[in-house]
């Protein structure tokens, strides 16, 4: 596990709530001695796009996501959130040897998401899941 590098893909849209998921992503990474590497998207949309980029063949492909979606008053949530999760599972699907952990909130409002992201986060769970599939697949 050593040479493994989990690349956390962070989308700073929401930055007051993704830096404490980042945060505490670290964390749990840290606490497990494993390495990562921290890139930012613009907004939850583009992390598929930069895990599609980023991804190497033959290689272990380790992957956090971290965002936050907020609904609005528009159809706009509805259509990132499900596209951008149906996105990570088709990454997923089509590429041996990688793994997604989804850390992305979707939330109803500010104050859900900012709940999200306090203390025991998504961020968190998000790499523990990673750290857990390590150990079972890898």
């Amino acid at each position: 596990m050593k040479k493994l590098k989990i690349k956390i893909i962070v989308a700073n849209y929401y930055q007051e709530i993704t830096d404490p998921l980042t945060q505490s992503c670290i964390e749990i990474l840290d606490h497990n001695k494993l390495k990562y590497e921290i890139l930012t998207v613009p907004g939850v949309y583009e992390i598929p796009q930069m895990i599609k980029w980023k991804i190497k063949t033959n290689n272990y492909n380790l992957f956090i996501a971290l965002g936050c979606v907020i609904k609005g008053e528009t159809y706009h949530f509805e259509v990132i959130s499900d596209s951008v999760g149906k996105a990570l599972l088709d990454i997923v699907n089509q590429n041996k040897n990688t793994l997604i952990s989804n850390g992305i909130i979707n939330a109803y409002s500010k104050s859900q998401a900012i709940k999200r992201s306090n203390s025991k986060n998504k961020g968190a769970e998000a790499a523990n899941a990673m750290v857990k599939m390590i150990k079972c697949l890898i």
